[in-house]
């Protein structure tokens, strides 16, 4: 029997499980990065590298039917969906200044990544009406919690790392294990050898 669960039965309630999908990141410069910049701040919550992801939409707690479907469409966008590349140049936090609660890194504007969270969402809304609706802000998060004291002025380093982007993933949130999300379902975008695929199919009828 799970301990966890037991140990605290006046949280069963709140202990619902929670989904959501996300491009897996696996540029290594991040990684290289987060090691540059941690020194100068105080984080609890360290993001280990295989935990690096950018949230599209967050689903929260979802039952078994609401999930299948949220399969099916999340299988049909990205099947016409094209994979697209992700560009890193900058660091950016949420919350206060001198004690942000979130270190992320944030992609330059990509029309596909706003196109692709876009349609995902209005699709989405109709399966799952209490679905989040925050504006999304494409980020990915290095560390968060703060811990004690304030941030040391830094000159932030200079990198550019890019994310080839192939497919979405829909995780499971894990909050008491490591890493703290787990792979449900991946869905793989279009691959443009199936667009020519589909020409000559079209030509040839």
């Amino acid at each position: 029997m799970d301990r966890n669960v037991t140990s605290h039965p006046e949280r069963m309630n709140e202990m619902s499980t929670h989904y959501f999908i996300a491009i897996p990141i696996e540029a290594t410069e991040l990684v290289d990065v987060q090691q540059t910049i941690l020194p100068y701040y105080s984080y609890r919550r360290i993001y280990r590298p295989e935990e690096f992801h950018m949230t599209v939409q967050f689903l929260g707690s979802v039952d078994g039917d609401e999930l299948d479907e949220v399969k099916e469409i999340t299988r049909r966008i990205c099947e016409k969906t094209l994979p697209f590349t992700l560009e890193f140049r900058a660091i950016d936090h949420f919350g206060r200044p001198d004690r942000p609660r979130v270190l992320t890194i944030v992609p330059d504007d990509s029309e596909p990544l706003q196109r692709l969270a876009h349609t995902l969402r209005h699709e989405l809304v109709d399966v799952i009406p209490r679905l989040d609706r925050k504006s999304f802000v494409p980020h990915v998060t290095l560390a968060k919690k703060w811990g004690e004291g304030e941030r040391v002025p830094y000159v932030p380093p200079e990198f550019h790392a890019t994310e080839s982007v192939e497919e979405l993933i829909l995780y499971e949130v894990q909050p008491t294990h490591t890493p703290a999300y787990r792979a449900v379902d991946v869905f793989p975008l279009r691959r443009p050898e199936e667009d020519i695929w589909q020409s000559r199919l079209k030509f040839l009828t």
